[in-house]
C-alpha cells in the first residue's frame, strides 16, 4: 500500500468519525431539552420555587432544590431527589416534602 493510499483511507475514518460524532452530538443535544421544560406543577406551597419555575422551568427549579440539597448535606442531614419526591419522572411529591423543602429554604 502506498502513502497516497494510506492517506485516503486516513482522510476516510476521520470524516466517516466526525460524522458519526456529529450524529451522536445531534442525538444527545435533543435529548438535553427536558430540563428546559416547563415545571409539571400548577400550584406552589414554596414561593421561590414557583418563582423559579415561572422564570426558568424545570431547569431554574432544579437549581433551587439542588442548592436546598446542599445546604441540608452540609448540616449533616440525608438529603437526596427522592426525599421530596416518590417519582422522577412525575415529580409527584412526598407526604413530607414541603416541610422538609421549607425547613432547608
Amino acid at each position: 500500500m502506498d502513502s497516497q493510499q494510506i492517506r485516503g483511507k486516513f482522510r476516510h475514518w476521520m470524516i466517516s468519525g466526525a460524522v458519526a460524532i456529529g450524529a451522536l452530538g445531534f442525538l444527545l443535544g435533543s435529548t438535553a431539552g427536558a430540563d428546559d421544560a416547563p415545571c409539571k406543577a400548577t400550584s406552589f406551597s414554596v414561593a421561590k420555587v414557583e418563582k423559579a419555575c415561572k422564570a426558568g422551568g424545570r431547569k431554574a427549579a432544579k437549581v433551587v432544590m439542588k442548592g436546598v440539597v446542599k445546604k441540608a448535606k452540609a448540616a449533616g442531614e440525608s438529603m437526596n431527589c427522592k426525599t421530596c419526591h416518590d417519582d422522577l419522572k412525575s415529580f409527584s411529591l412526598t407526604s413530607n416534602a414541603v416541610a422538609d423543602l421549607k425547613k432547608w429554604m
